[in-house]
């Protein structure tokens, strides 16, 4: 039992060490992810409003052209759209921009990448795929020999049948009520 802890310490130190960067990018994201419903974890956003001539409700195809001219826009809009009858949505590379067509108010919303937050979110929901896929299977296996080899590290009272014990039966219980209690 002697060799088995002292590999266990081993691979425990060393995979510790290794995990440090990736923990924190799957910590931080995950943080940032769980609270999406408050923020946008990816992109900031800033709002400019103002007005330009009210160009009525006609049609759509005779609107946009005049609206667009009138936004005196510094690049070209990707799309422009009907999103209502008196609202006429035009899209650009960093937002979109809402025009009151009986009014002649102008909503523009422009989103921005958060430095860094952006990327750890980008490799934390996999979304590049890819190389990265096999970056996360091997943290997740290298999570898993941690947890194992963990175990086996302390002993006595503060180990597996004292302190440590009560606490790896917590962390274990506590998914399994919560996917029990979720299923309700």
């Amino acid at each position: 039992m002697k060799a088995f802890r002292k590999v266990c310490r081993w691979l425990h130190r060393e995979l510790g060490f290794f995990a440090v960067g990736l923990t924190l990018v799957y910590g931080i994201s995950g943080l940032a992810v769980n609270h999406v419903h408050h923020w946008n974890p990816d992109h900031t956003s800033h709002v400019e409003t103002w007005s330009i001539t009210a160009p009525g409700l006609g049609p759509t195809e005779e609107i946009a052209p005049l609206v667009i001219e009138q936004l005196n826009l510094q690049e070209t809009p990707k799309e422009s759209w009907r999103a209502a009858e008196h609202v006429l949505q035009v899209f650009m590379s960093d937002g979109t921009i809402d025009v009151d067509l009986n009014t002649g108010e102008v909503r523009r919303e422009r989103h921005s990448e958060r430095p860094v937050l952006f990327d750890m979110n980008v490799m934390h929901l996999n979304k590049g795929k890819g190389v990265w896929t096999v970056i996360g299977d091997a943290y997740a296996i290298v999570l898993v020999i941690l947890a194992l080899s963990g175990i086996f590290l302390v002993r006595g009272k503060k180990g597996l049948t004292g302190r440590g014990g009560v606490m790896m039966g917590l962390g274990i219980a506590l998914p399994i009520l919560y996917a029990v209690l979720s299923r309700g």
